[in-house]
């Protein structure tokens, strides 16, 4: 049994090498084998690559060539001798001048270059030669062109210069032209002066009738002013006479309807109103107040005083009025409400009663030139500023001189003398006594309505008593009316 097992044994160790020794032989044979396959690989990929570097070698010679040819500028399928034939042409027939050898198109382009680079040298010249020409030429239009903006501000200057004289000479010619028409018009007022001043005298001559007979002597061979002093003189000695006789028959108070009225008539116009500006419709005794109807109440303010007269005379003189009244309110386009200043118990103020002043007028203002010595209180001194205020408070202004617009000329009389020398008081001086006698003469000649001081102030409701010496009444000032007496006060 254990013979057995060791010839068993001995089998498998004999098999087992027989199997190894056949597996290395079979190791090495395949190994082998293996060893040509990649031999005859390499050699193959090294054949490959070979072809493929001359193929590429070829394709980079082809690609070279063609664009050389691009290049050159030949066809793609011409050979070398008829590239090398097209370049012998071309040299000979379009570069006759180039010598250089060999004759390629490298020393062509050299050739080229050189040939160019000349050619640029000479244009730059050319270039730098036309620079030099430009500039000048700029510079010559640069010197124009400043010449021609002297010569234009030069022609600016003339016609600036020749504007000037001609608006001088217009001016002039306007200047001359106004003056020639001032001319024509004086001469024509100057004739319109002459034919009116025959005209006066002519009528003045007429009046040669209405002087007495002393007056007719000397009327003839005076000169026109002479004439008209005379007809003053006439009319003085006519109002002195007229005078005496209103003095008579005050004091006779016997004379009929129509002595009066002739009387009446006599009474100097300046010493009347000139007529009536509205009535009274109606009186409030409670209030003493009434309501007046104007004509229109547009030019109507409060603190404008109105004298109350009797309507049946339209021209009634100052010294007749029934009282006073001042404007307090304006209560429509016509009608507006006063209260009552003075009346009297004795000549009531009534419904129907007419009002009137000359300080105010619908459409003029109240202008008032004032002349002599003007004296409000007691003292000595004159009081011009003092009137002239109470002219200002009721909406008038006083002027120096008479005008077309003067209103009326107050005159205060010449100054009173004291003392037994007769001096007259101070603050007056013979100028003053000249431009009164001038602005007299001037209202007289123009019908400027002349009053007295006295008459003035009774216009305004006042008289020399109201005024103190320190403070004087105002329109507008509150008033108290005083209590009714049987007499009027002034």
């Amino acid at each position: 049994m254990a013979a057995s097992r060791a010839t068993v044994v001995q089998s498998l160790s004999i098999a087992l090498i027989v199997f190894v020794m056949l597996t290395f032989v079979l190791a090495i044979t395949t190994y082998l084998f293996f060893k040509q396959q990649v031999d005859e690989q390499a050699k193959a990929d090294a054949a490959v690559a070979e072809a493929t570097k001359s193929k590429g070698e070829l394709n980079t010679a082809l690609e070279e060539k063609k664009k050389l040819q691009e290049i050159i500028g030949l066809a793609e399928d011409k050979t070398a001798a008829d590239v090398e034939a097209d370049t012998t042409e071309t040299f000979s027939s379009k570069f006759s001048d180039f010598q250089e050898d060999p004759k390629n198109y490298k020393n062509l382009s050299e050739w080229l270059k050189k040939a160019i680079e000349a050619k640029d040298k000479t244009l730059q010249e050319k270039d730098a030669e036309i620079a030099k020409e430009k500039a000048a030429a700029v510079a010559a239009a640069e010197e124009a062109d400043k010449a021609r903006k002297q010569l234009e501000e030069k022609v600016a200057e003339r016609e600036k210069e020749a504007a000037g004289l001609k608006q001088s000479f217009d001016a002039d010619r306007a200047k001359a032209e106004q003056r020639q028409q001032e001319l024509v018009a004086a001469q024509k007022a100057a004739l319109d002066r002459a034919t009116k001043l025959e005209q006066i005298n002519a009528e003045i001559a007429k009046g040669e009738a209405v002087l007495s007979s002393s007056r007719q002597t000397r009327f003839k061979g005076q000169p026109p002013e002479a004439r008209v002093g005379l007809f003053f003189e006439e009319l003085r000695d006519n109002e002195k006479v007229i005078q005496r006789q209103n003095t008579l028959l005050a004091d006779l108070r016997a004379a009929d309807k129509a002595l009066q009225d002739t009387v009446l008539d006599a009474v100097p116009k300046n010493e009347r109103e000139e007529g009536f500006d509205g009535r009274i419709v109606s009186i409030n005794e409670a209030d003493r107040t009434v309501l007046i109807d104007f004509r229109s109440t547009a030019a109507v303010r409060p603190g404008l005083l109105f004298a109350v007269y009797d309507p049946t005379d339209p021209q009634p003189e100052l010294a007749t009025k029934k009282g006073t009244v001042e404007v307090v309110g304006v209560e429509s386009a016509s009608v507006a409400r006063a209260r009552v200043l003075r009346d009297s118990v004795s000549n009531p103020i009534l419904a129907g009663d007419a009002v009137a002043t000359s300080l105010w007028k619908v459409s003029a203002p109240l202008e008032v030139v004032v002349v002599g010595f003007v004296q409000l209180d007691r003292d000595s001194q004159p009081d011009p500023d003092r009137l002239q205020e109470l002219i200002e408070g009721i909406g008038g202004r006083v002027e120096q001189s008479i005008g077309p617009g003067t209103t009326m000329l107050v005159d205060a009389g010449e100054p009173k003398k004291i003392g037994r020398t007769g001096e007259r008081l101070s603050g007056w001086r013979p100028a003053d006594d000249s431009r009164r006698d001038k602005q007299l003469k001037e209202a007289r000649r123009l019908g400027i309505r002349i009053i007295s001081l006295d008459a003035f102030l009774q216009m305004q409701g006042l008289d020399r008593d109201a005024l103190e010496a320190n403070r004087l009444e105002r329109p507008g000032d509150i008033r108290t009316p005083p209590a009714r007496d049987d007499r009027v006060a002034f």
